[in-house]
């Protein structure tokens, strides 16, 4: 597999599931799935882990955006680097939006929600973050070739 082509997988999944999260948090926080204090801590607690991954996407897209995917010197991956980045990645944000939606719907307590989110963020926030920034590092401008 082609490194632009896992890059862009990984990206899509990154954004989309941010979204589905916050959106998924704020509709149960309108129905009664979680209180004024506690959806306020919990915005607190997940906006900085989600900002560090979409801010990385972001800073790549940007200081890239002259750069053009896809061509004859593009690197290959190894098929450890494909399955570690697309299982870690989605196991991470489903364990964050399965307890998210266990604590609204009253299954565990609010404090039970931060110690797993503890637990998901010390075991897998690493892994993500490696595979994020080494997928999502800033290259060097490609000049264009004289002809």
């Amino acid at each position: 597999m082609k490194e632009s082509t896992l890059r862009n997988s990984i990206s899509k999944f990154i954004l989309i599931s941010n979204a589905i999260l916050f959106v998924t948090i704020i509709a149960l926080y309108f129905f009664n799935g979680f209180l004024p204090d506690e959806f306020t801590v919990l915005i607190a607690i997940i906006s900085p882990v989600t900002a560090v991954y979409i801010g990385a996407l972001v800073k790549y897209a940007i200081e890239n955006k002259n750069v053009i995917e896809g061509g004859d010197e593009e690197k290959p991956v190894n098929q450890l680097y494909v399955t570690i980045s697309y299982w870690s990645i989605p196991f991470h944000f489903s364990a964050i939006f399965i307890i998210v939606n266990l604590k609204a719907i009253n299954l565990i307590t609010f404090g039970d929600l931060k110690i797993a989110f503890s637990i998901i963020e010390t075991f897998f926030g690493a892994y993500v973050g490696y595979i994020v920034s080494s997928l999502f590092k800033v290259d060097e401008p490609k000049e264009a070739k004289k002809e």
